[in-house]
């Protein structure tokens, strides 16, 4: 039969011991001296347990040096039956080692979270710096990869009215200046069912066709593109490259070194924050109300894609439209009246619906 033994914990000898229960006391004795060491079981504490021999390896709370080495006895079960604590020191240490696993889980999905949010204010710090050619680079990357698979219309006076529109939502910075190597904004329209519009670095902003024919009014057009235009004034595009992509990934596309996955993989991941969206509704009715145009216009489309795509409470809301504040939130703030003046002629509104029709 094993042995038990005890460890001073000054010496490397160990004792081959006899133990007694005397109450709550545990009296551990050898031959040479019957008084070895008296460990209170309430001080005594369970290190670990030998999956082979099936010994219990005890050590006292009070003095982490001695330690004590117990295999089955009728002894150590009354030990055991008299202490539960040192009987279900297994379910204890489980239930320890799940709230200490726990906690670090928690400590690092705070971690995790304020670098998330960290970044991404950072990215909006940074974006703030990088030179309008890089930007122009990246966005000719993006534009290039868009349009490699999507027809863009180009109904001669649909063109003309949209540039027009644009042409008088822009800020002075977002303008044509050859002295300052500013394009200016371009725009399009492409050849597509869905309802959608959107902002490219490099000062590119895309209508698709669904979107124009969804609209019943020139006003509902022209508030979508105030807002894609907001979305570049306050250098969105950039910020949502940089803050998903990373700095590395995002410069290797600006300067040529990266493949057509790179570009793909941007557009998959690129989007934007609800605080995004709401700063460019705002900017985008600063910018309808600066041009003179009615604003109303953009909280009638947030009705009308209500309306489309939210029935009977259930949202068939597409990827695009996931991450966005509420349609119906939106069309509350971005409330406004009806004065200015209609964004097109009843003319050039009609050569925009036709845009995609000529030949």
């Amino acid at each position: 039969m094993p042995e038990d033994r005890y460890y001073d914990g000054h010496t490397a000898t160990a004792h081959r011991i006899v133990i007694t229960l005397a109450g709550p006391t545990l009296v551990i004795g050898s031959g040479e001296n019957p008084g070895l060491a008296r460990w209170p079981a309430n001080d005594m504490r369970v290190i670990d347990a030998n999956k082979v021999t099936g010994a219990i390896n005890f050590g006292l709370v009070s003095d982490p040096a001695p330690r004590l080495v117990l295999h089955d006895s009728p002894v150590r079960q009354e030990l055991l039956d008299a202490n539960p604590r040192l009987k279900h020191w297994q379910s204890r240490a489980m239930k320890r080692g799940w709230s200490v696993g726990l906690a670090w889980t928690l400590v690092g999905l705070l971690i995790a979270t304020g670098c998330y949010f960290a970044w991404r204010d950072g990215s909006a710090y940074l974006a703030r710096f990088v030179p309008k050619t890089w930007e122009q680079r990246l966005g000719a990357h993006i534009y290039k990869a868009i349009t490699k698979n999507l027809t863009v219309c180009d109904g001669t006076a649909g063109k003309a009215a949209m540039r027009q529109l644009v042409d008088r939502l822009a800020p002075p910075a977002l303008l044509k200046d050859a002295a300052k190597n500013q394009d200016g904004i371009t725009i399009d329209v492409v050849d597509l069912k869905l309802p959608n519009a959107f902002a490219l670095p490099g000062d590119h902003v895309m209508v698709t066709s669904g979107l124009i024919e969804l609209a019943s009014s020139p006003d509902m057009v022209s508030g979508v593109v105030a807002h894609e235009i907001g979305h570049l004034d306050l250098r969105h595009p950039t910020q949502s490259a940089i803050s998903n992509l990373g700095i590395s990934a995002t410069i290797s596309i600006i300067l040529g070194g990266s493949g057509v996955g790179d570009v793909a993989t941007l557009l998959t991941v690129m989007s934007y924050s609800r605080k995004m969206e709401q700063e460019a509704d705002y900017r985008g009715l600063e910018l309808l109300k600066a041009a003179g145009l009615r604003a109303d216009g953009m909280a009638t489309f947030f009705k009308v894609m209500k309306d489309k795509f939210e029935k009977d409470g259930d949202s068939i809301i597409p990827d695009w439209l996931a991450s966005h504040p509420g349609l119906a939130e939106r069309a509350e703030y971005t409330k406004a009246d009806t004065t200015g003046h209609t964004a097109m002629t009843d003319a050039d509104w009609q050569s925009v619906k036709d845009i995609c029709k000529a030949k």
